[in-house]
C-alpha cells in the first residue's frame, strides 16, 4: 500500500494538492496522510478543523473506503510536515508559481520542505489539470538523478504514458596551459554528454522495455533545458543533492530555479536512504 503524506492549508494551491492526491490514491491501494500544520499561537482551532474535515470529505466522497488519517500538529511547517511524513512514500503540497518573492517572504517552505524530507516531495501548481503528456526527467552528470530516473520511470509505467529523458550540457570554460588557451571541441563535449543520456536510456529500457521512450540533448543550463519541456509535461522529476535553500540560492539550485516557473507539478527526489544495519 503506497502512503501518501500531504500537506493542506486550506488554500488554493494546498487544494490543487488534494485533487492531484486523490487522483494518485485512485490508482490502487493507498492511504492519506492529511497533514496541517498549526502555529502554536494560532487562536482559531476550529477553522483547522474545518479545513482538515474538508479534505477528508473530499477524499472520502471521491475514493469511499480510503484511509485517511488526519493530522494537526505545530511547529514550523516543512520540519512538521517532514518529520509526520517520515515513513511515507510520497509527500505533496501545493504551490503557487510566479510568486518567488511571497514564497520568500512565507520562508521558502516547498523548497525547504525538499530539502528536508526523506521521500520524494510532489510539488503541484495552482492551476494543475490532469493531462497525459510524458513524465520528464532531468538527467545529471553524476549519480545524484539515479533515484530520480528510477521514480520518473516508475511514474511513466504507472501511468502508462510516455516518459523524456532531458541532459543539458554548455561548454566548459578553456583551460590554460603556459598561458595559452586550450579550447576544446564542441562535438567531442556533446558526445560525451550524449553517452551519459544514453547510459540512462539503457537504464530505462533494461527495466521497462516497453515503455516509450524518448532522449533530449539540450544545450543549455539544466534549468532552461527542463523548462522546455514543462508546458509539455505531466510531471517534471529532478534529483537533489540535499543543499540547503540557502546553499541553493547561491550555488544555482535546478530546483530553486524550476520550481517557481514550471506550469506542471514537479517532483523532487531526494538521495536514497541507507540502508539499515541490522
Amino acid at each position: 500500500m503506497e502512503r501518501i503524506a500531504l500537506g493542506f492549508d486550506g488554500s488554493p494551491a494546498a487544494g490543487a494538492a488534494l485533487r492531484w492526491t486523490a487522483a494518485r490514491a485512485a490508482r490502487g491501494a493507498a492511504s492519506v496522510d492529511v497533514v496541517l500544520v498549526e502555529s502554536r499561537y494560532a487562536k482559531d482551532h476550529e477553522l483547522s478543523e474545518a479545513h482538515l474535515g474538508d479534505a477528508e470529505a473530499f477524499l472520502r466522497d471521491r475514493l469511499p473506503g480510503l484511509d485517511v488519517t488526519l493530522h494537526r500538529v505545530d511547529g514550523d511547517v516543512p520540519g512538521a510536515i517532514a518529520r509526520t511524513a517520515e515513513d511515507a512514500d510520497l509527500v505533496v503540497v501545493g504551490i503557487n508559481p510566479g510568486h518567488p518573492i511571497r514564497a520568500a517572504a512565507m520562508g521558502w517552505t516547498p523548497l525547504r520542505l525538499s530539502t528536508r524530507a526523506t521521500a520524494p516531495v510532489y510539488l503541484i501548481p495552482l492551476d494543475w489539470t490532469p493531462g497525459d503528456d510524458p513524465v520528464t526527467v532531468g538527467v545529471a552528470d553524476d549519480d545524484s538523478s539515479d533515484p530520480a530516473l528510477d521514480a520518473g520511470t516508475a511514474e511513466a509505467a504507472t501511468t502508462t504514458t510516455r516518459l523524456r529523458l532531458v541532459h543539458s550540457w554548455l561548454m566548459p570554460m578553456p583551460t590554460f596551459d603556459y598561458g595559452t588557451a586550450l579550447a576544446l571541441d564542441p562535438d567531442v563535449v556533446a558526445e560525451e554528454h550524449r553517452r551519459v543520456l544514453d547510459v540512462a536510456a539503457q537504464r530505462v529500457r533494461q527495466q521497462h522495455p516497453d515503455l516509450p521512450l524518448q532522449t533530449e540533448l539540450i544545450r543549455d543550463s539544466r534549468s532552461g533545458a527542463l523548462l522546455r519541456f514543462a508546458s509539455r509535461s505531466s510531471l517534471l522529476v529532478i534529483g537533489t543533492h540535499r543543499r540547503s535553500v540557502l546553499a541553493g540560492a547561491l550555488l544555482g539550485s535546478v530546483a530553486q530555479e524550476v520550481l517557481w516557473r514550471a506550469d506542471c507539478p514537479v517532483c523532487v527526489v531526494p538521495p536514497r536512504r541507507p540502508a539499515r544495519a541490522n
